[in-house]
């Protein structure tokens, strides 16, 4: 009799027992805090704050971002702005392409955590990058310790510049990391978060677009901006960067170019984004229309393919490959080579057609 009873007990704890689990599993990713926490890694960091970000396209008045503090070396904050020092990279290369990967969660960043939308998975997810990138700060953090010790101290100029190279290389794998969280937060935004994302205006002829519906495109656009940003920034580190030369080349002989890839470069050195005159867009209807059209149709391939080079990028480094890499690394080579060179082209070649009708100078 006792047996029987225990087992009723049992049976009628196991959906307590799975709903507190449950409740736990959700605590732990409480999308709610999320925000939050990506902030909270400043306070955590010694040489690191938080401050607003860029908000180029004007879609965010509530937007941070992680930089360094300057305020705690006056000599760094000297050499950073210097154009003829190893030093100036820190802020105007490596900082810049960390910044434009995670525009993205700059910008949506607070949206996605205020919304019920988000599935358990998907804050699963958000959470574990989000924890990488924590810690990818830190190691930035531990190294800006030893170069500002060393520029503080009658160090020899080549072992501060040793101490600014191992800056470099974190920040590499930080924007490493960064474009994997942006890829993520992207998705949840557009994906799940937005109702419809990637209108379809091909069933209206381009005659009727309504000043209405202008006005959604070139909304649309400016999110897009945001998107296209992180997956040019992210295909120039994997592509130019990771596992390259570029923080020797740097350090070694400041005044060397960098490699140029044409999407990035482009869209990185857009400060602005005016509308232009309704009566300008009404002018344009037509073209507008076929850009709208054909960014709709490139959209609804380009995601699968970036999640394809993300994929191919997390099993080989591209800058790593040689006549000695194996079948499957040169097969995923050829992944990452198509995307970049193929829909990351084309978009880029639609997104400025459309930028150009819609916007004033930039």
């Amino acid at each position: 009799m006792k047996k029987f009873i225990c087992t009723i007990l049992i049976c009628l704890m196991l959906p307590v027992a799975s709903i507190l689990f449950t409740a736990c599993k959700d605590d732990k990713y409480n999308m709610s805090s999320f925000y939050t926490n990506y902030k909270n890694i400043a306070s955590t960091a010694e040489f690191l704050r938080l401050e607003d970000a860029d908000n180029t396209y004007e879609l965010n008045l509530d937007s941070k971002k992680i930089n360094i503090d300057y305020s705690k070396s006056s000599k760094l904050s000297s050499l950073v702005e210097n154009s003829n020092t190893a030093y100036y990279h820190l802020k105007h290369f490596y900082q810049q392409l960390l910044d434009d990967t995670l525009s993205p969660l700059y910008i949506f960043g607070q949206k996605i955590s205020t919304s019920s939308k988000v599935s358990n998975n998907q804050a699963k997810q958000l959470y574990q990058t989000l924890s990488k990138l924590e810690q990818n700060y830190h190691d930035i953090d531990y190294y800006l310790g030893t170069l500002i010790s060393s520029l503080n101290s009658p160090a020899d100029e080549n072992i501060n510049l040793s101490y600014l190279k191992k800056v470099f290389l974190q920040y590499e794998k930080t924007i490493t990391t960064a474009g994997d969280l942006a890829a993520i937060v992207s998705n949840v935004y557009f994906n799940t978060i937005l109702s419809n994302s990637n209108f379809d205006y091909s069933s209206i002829p381009y005659n009727q677009l309504t000043e209405t519906d202008l006005t959604r495109i070139s909304i649309d656009t400016r999110a897009r901006m945001y998107y296209y940003k992180s997956v040019y920034a992210n295909i120039y580190n994997e592509v130019f960067v990771r596992n390259g030369e570029m923080a020797d080349k740097l350090t070694t002989s400041p005044s060397s170019s960098v490699d140029v890839y044409a999407p990035y470069a482009y869209i990185s050195k857009i400060s602005s984004l005016n509308d232009k005159p309704i009566q300008n867009l009404i002018s344009n209807k037509q073209a507008i229309h076929n850009y709208a059209i054909s960014l709709y149709n490139l959209q609804n391939n380009f995601e699968t393919a970036y999640s394809h080079f993300n994929v191919a990028t997390s099993k080989v480094s591209y800058l790593d490959l040689d006549e000695k890499s194996t079948n499957d690394e040169i097969n995923y080579g050829k992944i990452i080579d198509n995307f970049t060179y193929g829909l990351a082209v084309d978009s880029y070649e639609i997104l400025s057609g459309l930028i150009g009708l819609l916007y004033l100078n930039s």
